[in-house]
């Protein structure tokens, strides 16, 4: 259990889906937030909004740019959050061929390398100042399973369990712990993204933005290291990782990204 609630978060990919939602959450329970997007008209609004409750600082970042990416280093530095929300991310569906080298590339940067970037940078940071604190990487359901038609995407996640599970472990005697958030579908603009064209985004299997985001608050609060939500996700992955075939498990997984796309 937490001791106390955070302080201060910051909030990469804030603008819009779960990482807004996040921010209301943690606005309702009366944590400042520093909070950042691509987009300065989403941002500026989500500020005013939030800031009838909390006090509110909006940085504007493309994070698949190194000079962005240094913003938000020194917000770190300079401001000790005592919650870093890495939200930020985006996939692809199809074929790896489909899309440009430079487009798998930036995946890679915004998933994995910036998420990186700012963890490190955040418990170091935390180390500085002898302060405790917690770092939630939003992960995916999708990062435990082979997936033919979203293989860079779901690569990428993969990192992030390995990689959040590992330091949470090494970091935890400190007072520190590096959290993997693991949600299925959520009724975003994502898939939309990833195929590249507007898409029904929603599904029987689809949860709300609002659901996902008090899912990852309940995860801060019990500080759950690895949390896969819901149930029907859990006993999926678990089914695919022990008891079915390979072939099968990846035409399945095909079948259920061109349903998406």
């Amino acid at each position: 259990m937490l001791e106390g609630k955070p302080t201060l978060a910051l909030v990469t990919g804030a603008t819009s889906g779960i990482g807004k939602a996040l921010c209301h959450v943690l606005a309702t329970n009366h944590v400042n937030l520093l909070i950042t997007g691509r987009n300065e008209e989403q941002l500026q609004g989500l500020a005013k909004r939030l800031s009838k409750k909390i006090h509110v600082t909006a940085v504007k970042a493309d994070l698949s740019h190194s000079q962005d990416r240094q913003k938000i280093v020194e917000l770190i530095q300079q401001n000790c959050p005592d919650l870093v929300v890495n939200n930020a991310g985006f996939g692809l569906y199809g074929e790896i061929v489909q899309h440009e080298t430079e487009e798998q590339i930036d995946m890679v940067t915004i998933n994995c390398s910036a998420l990186l970037q700012f963890t490190t940078e955040a418990i170091k940071t935390l180390h500085m100042n002898h302060k405790k604190g917690t770092i939630l990487n939003v992960s995916s359901a999708g990062g435990f399973l082979p997936f033919p038609l979203f293989s860079v995407y779901t690569a990428t996640k993969a990192f992030v369990n390995q990689l959040s599970t590992s330091l949470d472990d090494e970091q935890k005697r400190h007072g520190i712990r590096i959290l993997a958030s693991c949600p299925g579908m959520v009724k975003t603009g994502f898939r939309s993204r990833a195929a590249k064209h507007e898409t029904e985004e929603h599904s029987s299997q689809s949860m709300t933005p609002e659901e996902a985001a008090e899912h990852m608050w309940w995860q801060i609060q019990k500080q759950k290291p690895l949390y896969i939500f819901n149930w029907k996700y859990r006993w999926a992955i678990r089914l695919g990782k022990y008891l079915m075939p390979r072939a099968l498990l990846s035409k399945q997984m095909r079948r259920s990204i061109k349903e998406r796309q």
